[in-house]
């Protein structure tokens, strides 16, 4: 007899139900969106709350992360994450962005920036940050906003491509382009304005 635990069948009754929510609520159906609400906020809340530990923060970051679950329920792919993972994911990464937007206000004044830490190769330290620190931060602060969002995404926030991708809705190839005509126009920035000093200082 191939009996299946208890458990595990829960578990697959569970995702077939969020997998079904998630379809009717890509075709617009609010009921449908009301029971996925109720089936799953209070886990979700959880996970902003195990990164901001600040209720009133996480639980304005999580409705944040339900309208995007509803905007984007269509682009749901369960071939790639399970529904708890996929909406989890919009959720860390809500909260990621409302802890990260507090720390970049401090960026100009302390050492916030070098001490965010990052599993990827980092550019700060390819430019010699601790020592060129003021002129790294002038050219970040003038780089388009949408340029200085995906540097931040990258290095700052420890996403990899392959996420970014899935964030920006583009190829992976086309984010590791964008990525790098941002980092090259960060250094070309912060680069003209060294020089500028150094011819005027002659």
């Amino acid at each position: 007899m191939n009996a299946t635990p208890q458990g595990t069948t829960g578990q697959q009754d569970g995702r077939t139900i969020l997998l079904q929510l998630l379809a009717e609520v890509a075709h617009g159906n609010k009921s449908a969106f009301a029971r996925l609400y109720g089936l799953t906020h209070a886990k979700l809340l959880g996970v902003a709350l195990r990164i901001l530990r600040d209720r009133a923060l996480a639980e304005d970051v999580l409705q944040e992360s339900y309208l995007k679950v509803w905007r984007h329920a269509a682009s749901y792919d369960p071939a790639i994450a399970s529904p708890m993972t996929w909406m989890a994911t919009i959720v860390r990464h809500g909260a990621i962005d409302a802890l990260r937007k507090r720390q970049i206000e401090a960026f100009a004044s302390d050492d916030s920036m070098s001490a965010l830490p990052s599993n990827d190769p980092d550019p700060v330290d390819e430019m010699h940050l601790a020592r060129l620190r003021p002129k790294a931060l002038a050219a970040f602060a003038a780089l388009p906003e949408d340029k200085r969002r995906l540097i931040m995404l990258a290095y700052l926030r420890d996403r990899s491509r392959h996420d970014l991708s899935i964030r920006l809705g583009v190829p992976a190839n086309t984010v590791k382009t964008h990525l790098r005509r941002a980092l090259l126009e960060l250094r070309a920035t912060m680069f003209a304005s060294i020089e500028a000093k150094t011819h005027s200082a002659a």
